[in-house]
């Protein structure tokens, strides 16, 4: 199980999972998704919404900021064994691992996140379920707050980042034998799609999201 900067109640991640069980198999879901989406369109808000997602940095990942993308055409700007990214309309980041020829490796049931998830190789549309923008998280430099400037880490003085043919290894090797021993049981709180996919890539089985969601659910900073 991930470290997190303090102790975690011992049924948090059971009541996370079943919470999350339980929207995605109910109305609310699709409720929430087309309301929504309905108040972006009727209020003009559709593109000035997109340009600001668009403009966000990879929120607290070591080493990483984001590049925007959109749609399936933008599959030729990537490369095998990028890590990419995807806001959901109901708030949540999903995560996969570029795999070429239009296609992704992500912890994900069939058709949708959620379900019944399993590490597996889909077309890039399973991974954007009807959307548009995405983002790829580029690893190559870090982007840090000092003194109210934005400074630049070189590569060297960032985490172990695995290149790309070697991130796409590590991805495929969990489909199959699983050599370097990644946990393929599905936990939305300790072991979800970006742990996955951040593990590709550095080695360390981190989830940012699940990090904020846990301060903000206890108050810490």
């Amino acid at each position: 199980m991930p470290e997190y900067p303090f102790p975690l109640p011992d049924n948090i991640s059971d009541m996370v999972n079943r919470a999350a069980n339980i929207i995605q198999d109910s109305p609310i879901k699709d409720l929430v998704n087309d309301t929504v989406t309905s108040v972006i369109e009727q209020t003009g808000l559709k593109d000035r919404v997109g340009d600001i997602l668009s403009s966000q940095k990879a929120p607290n990942i070591d080493g990483a900021v984001t590049m925007p993308m959109s749609g399936e055409e933008s599959c030729e700007l990537l490369y095998p064994g990028d890590i990419i990214g995807i806001k959901r309309p109901l708030g949540y980041e999903h995560f996969a691992v570029y795999s070429g020829d239009g296609k992704v490796i992500h912890f994900a049931a069939d058709g949708t996140d959620f379900g019944d998830p399993y590490i597996h190789e889909a077309p890039i549309s399973e991974f954007l379920e009807g959307q548009q923008d995405f983002f790829v998280l580029d690893f190559s430099c870090a982007h840090i707050e000092l003194d109210g400037d934005t400074q630049t880490l070189p590569y060297d003085d960032l985490p172990r980042i695995y290149p790309a043919e070697e991130t796409l290894e590590r991805a495929r090797s969990v489909i199959g034998e699983n050599e370097h021993g990644f946990c393929k049981r599905y936990d939305l709180v300790t072991n979800n799609c970006e742990h996955f996919a951040i593990w590709c890539k550095t080695g360390q089985i981190r989830s940012y999201q699940v990090g904020r969601f846990l301060d903000n659910l206890f108050g810490r900073q």
